[in-house]
């Protein structure tokens, strides 16, 4: 044990500023890092603002669900509307006729002919 008293005797002895420095970083230390430390608290909160935008997108879909089972209620054309409207269903004896825009065509396709007096390149 004596060559440990010898080493021991060697190190220089340590200021008090940079002991209490050196306690002040250990005590600091499971503040930031720690389970509980403010780095995970950060962390944590951003979850948590995650987890409220999303439950915010569900209130609003679940209000609207609560709006269309209403309107089923209330009305009994409303099943019937909607079956047409995204299913297309149609009753017995029924002709469905669908009007639509008429598309321009495309210029200088090969449907056209050129006419005379048509200055194309």
């Amino acid at each position: 044990m004596g060559r440990l008293a010898e080493f021991l005797k060697k190190l220089p002895t340590p200021s008090l500023t940079s002991v209490l420095l050196g306690a002040l970083i250990l005590l600091q230390f499971p503040l930031w890092f720690g389970q509980g430390g403010w780095i995970r608290v950060w962390r944590l909160e951003r979850q948590i603002e995650v987890r409220e935008t999303e439950n915010e997108a569900r209130r609003q879909r679940i209000l609207e669900l609560e709006a269309e089972v209403r309107d089923f209620k209330s009305s009994p054309r409303a099943a019937e509307e909607r079956a047409r409207y995204e299913l297309g269903l149609i009753k017995p004896g029924e002709s469905f006729v669908q009007w639509a825009k008429p598309v321009a065509p495309a210029s200088g396709s090969l449907k056209d002919p050129p006419k005379k007096g048509d200055a194309r390149p």
